[in-house]
């Protein structure tokens, strides 16, 4: 009887990938995209620790600020009744608390952190596929993750800014452009310019890469189907900041219309 060795395979350090993200992007994709087994995990890891880091930092300086007393008060209060002022001032005391600072915007970035890489991997295959693409979903999964490195980047800036300034990031993205006044398409419009910045475009870019190995499309089909996918998505996002702004507005901003 003959004995077979069977070896075990080298465990692939991943965090070694990183710094290939960012200076060898295409390098690193044609590994990406040859792996079918799922490789996601390590960078949606990072994503969300940076994203919690972030959470704890804006949580802080928040709760600061209401220490000292710092009210951010709508246009029109000096016109609200004693009443109405009371009523709004005891709305604001009451998300003051650990649960509104912290615990509640760190299930929702997690939340969008991967409920967002679920959402657009499995939309871009099958845009990709309509577009004749011969990539797998598992494929996908994994060009979304990895490219995602430029939002923790993201994150990491953002943390060093607030660590820095000792304030918070007012106009995120290209809000500064915003549109005033209080039309429902001018919030909206709004909303959508907040998350449009340069490290969206960069995370555009990896994934019109990505695709471009994995699939076999054209670079212009490539470009196209991922443009579609991110703008969907974007769509959908700045939707869901929407209602939960406009629910905001009723529920703190003019609590004594209920």
């Amino acid at each position: 009887m003959t004995d077979i060795a069977y070896s075990k395979p080298e465990k692939q350090n991943y965090l070694s990938w990183i710094p290939e993200v960012i200076f060898h992007p295409r390098k690193l994709f044609q590994q990406i995209t040859a792996h079918t087994n799922a490789i996601w995990f390590t960078p949606l890891l990072i994503l969300s620790v940076f994203v919690l880091l972030n959470v704890a930092m804006t949580g802080r300086l928040k709760s600061q600020a209401a220490q000292m007393g710092e009210i951010t008060y709508p246009p029109d209060f000096e016109y609200y009744t004693p009443e109405q002022q009371a009523q709004y001032m005891q709305a604001i005391q009451s998300t003051q608390g650990p649960v509104f600072i912290y615990v509640l915007p760190a299930i929702a970035s997690l939340a969008g952190v991967w409920f967002g890489w679920l959402i657009l991997g499995g939309l871009l295959h099958l845009v990709t596929t309509l577009a004749g693409g011969r990539g797998s979903t598992a494929i996908s999964m994994n060009i979304v993750a990895w490219a995602s490195i430029p939002l923790a980047i993201r994150e990491l800036v953002q943390i060093l800014f607030m660590v820095f300034t000792k304030s918070l990031i007012n106009n995120p993205g290209l809000s500064g452009f915003s549109f005033t006044g209080g039309a429902s398409l001018a919030m909206f419009f709004n909303q959508f310019l907040k998350i449009i910045d340069i490290y969206l475009i960069w995370q555009v870019l990896l994934i019109i890469l990505g695709v471009r190995l994995s699939t076999g499309l054209s670079k212009s089909k490539s470009s196209f189907t991922v443009i579609i996918t991110i703008l969907i998505i974007l769509l959908i996002r700045t939707g869901l900041s929407y209602v939960t702004l406009m629910f905001s507005d009723l529920s703190i901003t003019r609590p004594f219309f209920f």
